[in-house]
C-alpha cells in the first residue's frame, strides 16, 4: 500500500505536471495566435515585396533596352544628319551657281528688255503706218462704193470691189 500510495503520488504528482505542460502548451498557443498572425502579414508583406522587386527588375530591364534603343537610333540619326548636312552644302553650292546664273541672265533679260523697247517703239511706228493705209483703205473703199453707185453696174462693182480689197490686204 505505502508502494502503491508512493506509485499514486508519483503519478499524481506527473498528472500535475502534465497538466502544468498543458496549460503551459494552452497560454504558449494563445501567446503563439497574434504572432502567427503577424507572421502571415509579414508572409504577405515579403509576398508584395518580392511582386514589386519583380516588377522594378522589369521596369530596370525596360530602361535598359529603351536606353540601348535610344543609343542605336541617336546613331542611326547622327548619321543621317551627317548624310543630309553632305546634301545641304552640295545643294547650297548649287544654289550659289544657280544664283550667279540667274545673275546673268537677269543682266540678259534687262539687255534683251531694252532692245524690247526699241522694237516696241519701231513696232509703235508700224501700227500708226498701218492704221493710215486702213484710213486710206476706208477711203479707197468708199470711192469705190461711190463708182459704183454710180455705174449701175453691180456685177462690174462688185469684181472691182473684191478686186481693190483683195490688192489692199496684200499691201497690208
Amino acid at each position: 500500500m505505502r508502494r502503491l500510495k508512493s506509485a499514486l503520488a508519483r503519478v499524481m504528482k506527473q498528472i500535475k505536471g502534465i497538466t502544468w505542460t498543458v496549460e503551459q502548451h494552452q497560454q504558449l498557443n494563445k501567446s503563439m495566435e497574434p504572432l502567427t498572425e503577424e507572421n502571415e502579414k509579414l508572409k504577405e508583406a515579403m509576398n508584395l515585396m518580392e511582386k514589386n522587386i519583380q516588377r522594378a527588375q522589369r521596369e530596370q530591364d525596360l530602361a535598359e533596352s529603351n536606353a540601348r534603343d535610344l543609343e542605336y537610333q541617336k546613331g542611326v540619326l547622327s548619321e543621317q544628319l551627317a548624310a543630309m548636312s553632305e546634301q545641304l552644302r552640295g545643294k547650297s553650292e548649287r544654289l550659289a551657281s544657280a544664283s550667279m546664273q540667274l545673275e546673268q541672265k537677269s543682266e540678259q533679260l534687262r539687255s534683251v528688255s531694252e532692245q524690247k523697247a526699241e522694237q516696241d517703239a519701231v513696232l509703235d511706228q508700224l501700227c500708226q503706218a498701218i492704221e493710215q493705209l486702213r484710213e486710206e483703205k476706208m477711203k479707197e473703199t468708199g470711192r469705190v462704193d461711190k463708182l459704183a453707185e454710180e455705174s449701175n453696174s453691180e456685177y462690174f462693182l462688185v469684181g472691182v470691189t473684191a478686186e481693190v480689197v483683195s490688192l489692199l490686204d496684200g499691201i497690208l
